[in-house]
Order: structure tokens, then C-alpha cells, then sequence
């Protein structure tokens, strides 16, 4: 852990505040996920009804490869550009690992006829997982990659990767404000 004491306080609308309201709605979306498999692994419920919400759930967790590209694509590059590799190489990792297993569930959800035992079966195999490493590195870009970004990189950095993230979508974050 990073003692967060000293933390620059985030404008609204700076690309930090947009990823961690984004990892706020995949944080939601990844509690979701978790009830309906409990529910499907404590009780006899109606199994079709519950896959085609971990269907549409998890292919509302992929968006987190949105959210990857933008930090892999606009902020990493600056965080290089000071001589930090580590977290950035490592995580870029998870990210394609976490994709991975994202991929693998929506796959394994558009099984026909899955059977309870098999979602069960497969949920600590796949579907547990994927939710997992989404909430894990939401906690390490908020305790780790975050705050060092915004103590290493300058306002005309962050207004320079703002400038980058128009052609992808990202945010726009006017320092001038």
C-alpha cells in the first residue's frame, strides 16, 4: 500500500477522476455478476433466465478493455517517458490476462443447454476469476498507479494525453479551467 495522505487532490473531469468513476460502474457491474452465481450456486432457479444476465453482465465487463487501451495506449507512454516501467509493464499484463478470462466467460455463457452443475463447475474455473481480476486491478490503479501518476506527471502532461484521448474517446481535461 501507498500512504494516500499526500495525494494531489483530482479536478472532475481529469482522465484520473474518468477511470476511477469507470472502475466505480465495473466494480457495480462485477457485484452483480457475483449475487447471480451465489444465487445459482445456493438455489434451484431458473438457469436460462440467469445465464442471459451473466450473458448481457459480462459483455458489460468487457468493457474494461476500453478503459485497458486508454491507460495502456495514452497514459502508460507518459509514466515511460519518466522512467516508469514496472507498473505499467505488469499490469499491461493482468490487463490481457483479465480480458482473457473475460472473453472465455461470455464463451462459456453462450454454451447451449448449460447446465447448472457445468455453470457451477465452470464459475470457480472462469467466471469467479474474471470478476476478481477486474476488481483487483481497479484497487491497484487506485492505490498504486494512479496516485503515482498524478505525482510524476505534469499538468501539460495530462493536458497532452487529454489532447491524445479526442482520437480514441477519452476525456477532455482543460488545465486552463
Amino acid at each position: 500500500n501507498i500512504d494516500l495522505s499526500s495525494s494531489k487532490k483530482i479536478p472532475e473531469g481529469h482522465p484520473v477522476d474518468v477511470m476511477i468513476n469507470e472502475n466505480g460502474e465495473l466494480k457495480k457491474v462485477a457485484l452483480e455478476i457475483e449475487i447471480i452465481l451465489n444465487e445459482i450456486a445456493a438455489a434451484e432457479i431458473n438457469i436460462e433466465k440467469s445465464v442471459l444476465k451473466l450473458r448481457g453482465l459480462f459483455n458489460s465487463l468487457f468493457d474494461v478493455d476500453k478503459l485497458y487501451r486508454r491507460k495502456e495506449y495514452l497514459l502508460f507512454p507518459f509514466l515511460e517517458n519518466q522512467g516508469i516501467t514496472g507498473p505499467p509493464k505488469v499490469m499491461w499484463g493482468k490487463h490481457d490476462e483479465i480480458r482473457d478470462l473475460i472473453k472465455g466467460s461470455i464463451e462459456l455463457l453462450q454454451t447451449p443447454s448449460i447446465s447448472r452443475e457445468e455453470l457451477i463447475a465452470s464459475s470457480e474455473i472462469i467466471l469467479f476469476p474474471a470478476i476478481k481480476g477486474v476488481v483487483d486491478m481497479t484497487k491497484k490503479e487506485e492505490e498504486i498507479l494512479f496516485p503515482m501518476a498524478l505525482d510524476k506527471l505534469s499538468e501539460s502532461d495530462w493536458y497532452e494525453i487529454s489532447k491524445q484521448s479526442l482520437q480514441i474517446g477519452f476525456c477532455l481535461y482543460d488545465p486552463q479551467k
